[in-house]
This record gives C-alpha cells, structure tokens and sequence, in this order.
C-alpha cells in the first residue's frame, strides 16, 4: 500500500521530533541533576577549607593575645623568686578579662603552676604533661586545641566548668550511648617562654578560652564563610564544633528553635571522621534536615582526633532548584516537541492541497507579468511547476535579500563579539579581585603583626618601609573593594543588605580612625561633627565605601596642615544630607560630571601625580543611588571641594 505523501511527511516528521526530543530531554535532565549536586559538593568542600581559615585565625589571635600577655615584667621578677603572689594573681586575672581568655596561669620551669587567674587550688600543679606546655619548654610559641576535665576546669572557674557542661540528647542515627551529658570541655590553648638574661627558659605564660558553647565563634565562622543566607526560614550554612561525637557549639537550630548542642553526629559520619581520620563530605543528616556537609576531625597537639569540625548548606534548597530547573528544562521539551509536530503537521497540510491551485497561479506569474524565470528544476510536474514560479519570482528578491542577510551577519557578528567582550572583563574582574582579597588579607595581617612588634623590635627604616607597605596594602584594598562593588554594579547584582546602626559609630568612625595615619603624615586633621547617637537604616559596608572613598580622596587631595570636615548638613523627616569638605586642589565647574564617570581622572599636572583608579567616585555615587539618595559637589578651583550627598532616612 502507497502511503500519500501528506501521511509519510507527516509521520517521517513526527518520529524524528519525538526521538530527538526524548532524546535531549533525557540527557538535558541528567547533566542538570548531576551538574547541581557536584557543584553544591564541591562548594561545601571549598566552604570547609574557609571555615578552617577562620579557626585558625582564632588560634592565631589566642597566641598572638597570650604572647602579648607574656611581655608583662612582672612575671619575670616573680619567677626570679620574688614574692609578689597575692598581686600577681590578680594581675593575671585582670589580664584573662583584657585579652579575652577563659584562663590564664604562670608556670615556672620546674612545670609548676605559681600564677593563675583561676582558684587557688591549681597553684602547684603540675602541668608539663600537657603537650603544648612541653612544646613551649622546647622554646616554640605554640597554639592546639585540646580535651581538658571537668575537674580541671573546675580549678579554672565554677561558671566555667559549668558552661562546659552539655545534657546529651537523643539523635536520630547517631550510635547509642548510656551516657547523660558531657563535662569535659574542649579548649583552644596556648603557651609563650619567658626567657631570663641568659636566654633560657625559666617560665611560660599558658592561656585558653572554652570552645563549649562558644557560639559567638561558629556564628562568626558561618557568616564568613556563607555571609546570612536563608532559606525557608532556616539558616542556609551551618558550622559545628564537636567534642568526640557531640555538638559543644553550633548554629544549627532544633525543631524547637534552640541551637542543637547536645546532639550527635550520625554513625555513619562518626565511623569515616572519628574512627578512620578521613574527611566526609556528602549528604548526611543533621538533627532534624538534610544537608549537604563536610566533616574534619580535630586532633590535639599530640595527633589524636579529640572532635570533628563541620560545615553544611541545606540541601532543601539545591534539590528545589534541581526540580525547579528539571520542571522548566521538561516544560520547554515537550512545548517544543509540541509545536515542531504541529508545524509539521501544519506544513504537510499545505504542500499537497494546494499544488493545483498553486500551478495555475505560477503559469500566470511565468506569463512574463513579473519578468523572471527558472530552469532545471526536477521532480514531479504540479512541484517543477511550483518550483519554477517561486524561483522567478525569489530571482528578483535575490539581491535584496543577500544585502540583508550580509548586513544580518555583520550585526549579529559584532553583538556577539561586544557581548563576549563584556562578558569577559565582567568576568576576569570579578576572579582578579576575589583571587587578591585573601592573600592581601594575610599581608595586610603580617604587616601589622610586624608593626606591633609582635616578633621583634624594628628600628626607624624597618619602621618606615612597614609603614609605607601598610599604605599600600590599604589602598589596595581600598581598591579591590572598589572593584568588587564595580563588578556587582556592571552585572546588576548590587544589592543593599539593610540595617539599622549607630551611624558615627558603626561606619564613620572606624574609617576615621584608618586614614588617621594616612591624614598624619600629610599634617592634616580630620573634624567629624555627626551626632554619635544618630541612627540610620543602610547597608553598613556599602555606606562604610562611600565614607572611605570620600575622605581617602579629601586627604589626597588636600593640602597640608589643613582640616578635612565631616558634617551633618541637615536633618528633617524625610532625608539626611551629609557632606565631606577640603581645602586643597578642588576643580572646575566643567570637570564636575567627569568625577563621577567609570575610570575618569583629572588630566591635570597637580592630579597626575596622585595614584588612583578612577573606580572610588563612580562606585560612591552608585551605592548613593542605590540607597534612594543623590551625590553633588561644589568647589573652588585651587582652594577647596565639598562632596555632598543625600540619603532617605527610613530605606
């Protein structure tokens, strides 16, 4: 049996559509499952590296605080043998309060404490056991974390021993166990020598604060690594620190809305970080959700797993953007399986039908009417007739048609080359800055650590190569900072996280007090008559940019022995106006709309010489628009500028 050329076109049509959309829809939803669930693994992997940064970061800042700590020469005049006892454990005292310590002993070098901020009953102990106490005796400056006793921190301070104290709580999954609750405590625990005339070691100072319950820690750790994201109402990161296998301190939140120390990690986790001293990371359950976590054990100063640090990203979140991308992917195949049928369906229809017709009206038009004709065309006669016809008439259309389509090729050509261009600086922008803000953070660190002379004395040329470094470093990150926020302002994604703070205090002081030295060594002087008891609804960091460009670029270019002014020009219900004024080089009304303008600079001799990217006045109007406000300037041309800006005072 002859099919008709109708049903053979149509069904030919169909099963190709059919199988190649099957086809791409299968592996469209593979690639999309796949793609999403590695790419989540591998961010909490990443997300763990960063939360280990930070943790150790706080170790550093212990030793860091307990190394100042051992500078006090009252402790070197006690361990000589003189009897300053009573004294010295208040002193100590008050120094664990002022450094932020939980604990803090003098230890002779016999290995006996005779100083402690604590109860009298630690005096005399011996503590060389501890491994980090014995390190220090080797004269390291060292940090560790350690399981300390209840009866220990007893000695150490009632509140906190306990604080250490933890009920245990049933966990679905964790492994069975009789106990009650957990008294031990994990610590972070440093020691620094004391060296006597001769250079050797007759004392340490030992120093820790009590991880139990340190929420203020995780909490800092998480909003490092995942900054305040939400979903569903539940924190989108979540950092835990475990003492074997319990929850001490942690911001995952229980059924009841309370932080879920106490609880367990599951067996399975326990058996791979605890038991075998690997890494896992993959799904697990967490107290009452699923998440998406990666675990790492903790170990002591002598290697041994004490408890594991965790971080996790909800996984409700990655499978419904799983399931939503899958709905959207499924929806647009099968409309597009769909719709090819029916234009299948719809041209078939129209080739047969109206062959007849479509002859009779080719013979007309072959006539001569429209002066145009074609030959060598094969196939059946009502087709050659068909064809022939629409070649004559398409022949007159050629020219037209082929300059369209030419000059269609140029546009779309240079669209696609513009958008990859773009999309190329957006990109390498964004990777050169993040790439610099980690390393510069660590230079930025050490050059202070350097400046405070934390490990050693520095004599006036050493000092002032740091203090040249330091300028540097800041307004390098002064800069990446501009970039940052030039990039989010160039793909749209410059959005303000509100909040209500102490205007002065929270943003224009601190950066005050960071170009006070910059605004120093020019002779200059920095006045701020901004109520300290005004509040504002802003994005804090954003605002604190808009404060650190103004005021960097008013002592750069202002003059010496000058007064650079911050002012609150007025106040009513509705807005704010703030402004930052110099006396220095100021500018003409023609170069005032170029200040704010992306990569703009002053092609002037006396601005030529002042280092700039160009970035810091467009980026401060743009956070100022953002905010609902506007920015404006006034000046003087060689005597002084005024940058003014307006905010809403309810955003």
């Amino acid at each position: 049996m002859k099919w008709k050329l109708r049903n053979t076109q149509l069904f030919g049509y169909t099963i190709v559509v059919v199988l190649m959309g099957v086809f791409t829809i299968y592996a469209g939803l593979s690639f999309i499952s796949e793609t999403v669930l590695k790419e989540a693994n591998l961010r909490v992997q990443m997300d763990l590296n960063s939360a280990w940064t930070a943790f150790n970061e706080e170790k550093a800042l212990l030793q860091m605080n307990v190394g100042l700590v051992s500078q006090y020469e009252l402790f070197r005049t006690t361990l000589r043998g003189k009897n300053v006892l009573p004294y010295l454990n208040t002193f100590l005292a008050e120094l664990k309060d002022k450094y932020k310590l939980d604990f803090l002993n003098l230890v002779n070098k016999e290995g006996r404490i005779i100083g402690t901020s604590g109860k009298h009953g630690a005096i005399n102990r011996h503590v060389r056991n501890d491994p980090v106490i014995e390190q220090a005796f080797l004269g390291n400056v060292i940090s560790g974390t350690s399981i300390i006793s209840h009866e220990n921190l007893l000695l150490k301070n009632d509140e906190l021993a306990e604080s250490a104290v933890i009920p245990l709580i049933e966990t679905e999954r964790a492994i069975p166990t009789d106990r009650k609750y957990e008294n031990r405590g994990m610590i972070l625990e440093a020691a620094v020598p004391i060296l006597d005339e001769k250079n050797q070691i007759f004392g340490i100072v030992y120093g820790g604060i009590l991880l139990n319950r340190r929420y203020d820690l995780v909490d800092r750790i998480r909003n490092t690594v995942f900054e305040l994201g939400h979903y569903e109402g539940k924190p989108l990161g979540t950092v835990t620190i475990f003492l074997g296998d319990t929850r001490i301190a942690t911001n995952v939140i229980t059924s009841d809305s309370v932080r879920a120390i106490g609880t367990r990690v599951s067996k399975e986790v326990y058996d791979t970080v605890i038991v075998k001293g690997k890494r896992f990371a993959n799904r697990a359950f967490v107290v009452n959700d699923w998440y998406l976590s990666a675990y790492d054990p903790i170990r002591d100063a002598k290697n041994n797993i004490i408890g594991i640090l965790y971080v996790g990203l909800l996984e409700k979140k990655y499978t419904s953007y799983k399931e939503e991308l899958t709905i959207k992917f499924l929806a647009i195949g099968l409309i597009a399986i769909l719709i090819s049928i029916l234009l299948a369906n719809f041209f078939t229809g129209k080739i047969r039908k109206p062959i007849l017709k479509l002859v009779e009206a080719t013979r007309t038009i072959s006539s001569g009417k429209l002066n145009a004709r074609v030959e060598g065309v094969e196939g059946s006669y009502e087709i050659s007739e068909l064809a022939n016809s629409f070649n004559s008439m398409a022949e007159s259309l050629e020219n037209d048609s082929k300059q369209l389509q030419e000059a269609s090729e140029k546009l779309k050509k240079a669209y696609l080359e513009a958008d990859e261009k773009n999309r190329a600086y957006l990109e390498m922008l964004g990777f050169v800055t993040h790439e610099l803000k980690s390393p510069l953070a660590s230079i930025v660190f050490a050059i202070g650590s350097l400046r405070e002379r934390l490990l050693g004395p520095l004599n006036d040329v050493q000092e002032t190569v740091l203090k040249s470094s330091a300028r540097s470093a800041d307004y390098l990150n002064s800069t990446i900072a501009n970039y940052l926020n030039l990039s989010r302002i160039e793909e749209g994604e410059l959005k303000l996280k509100v909040a209500s703070v102490a205007f002065r205090n929270t943003i224009i002081d601190p950066v005050i007090h960071g170009l006070t030295e910059m605004a120093s060594d020019n002779r200059m002087e920095i006045k701020c008559d901004v109520p300290s008891e005004l509040r504002i609804s802003c994005d804090p960091d954003l605002m604190t940019s808009v404060f650190q460009n103004l005021i960097s670029n008013a002592i750069k270019y202002g003059y010496k022995d000058t007064v650079i002014e911050i002012r609150l020009d007025k106040q009513n219900m509705d807005q704010l106006e703030f402004s930052v004024s110099n006396k220095g080089l100021g500018f003409s009304d023609d170069e005032k709309e170029l200040l704010f303008t992306k990569f703009s600079r002053l092609n002037k001799e006396n601005y030529s010489t002042k280092s700039g990217t160009g970035l810091g006045l467009f980026v401060t109007k743009n956070i100022i628009v953002k905010h609902g406000g506007k920015i404006w300037t006034e000046s003087e041309q060689g005597k002084w500028a005024k940058f003014s800006f307006s905010i809403p005072l309810h955003k």
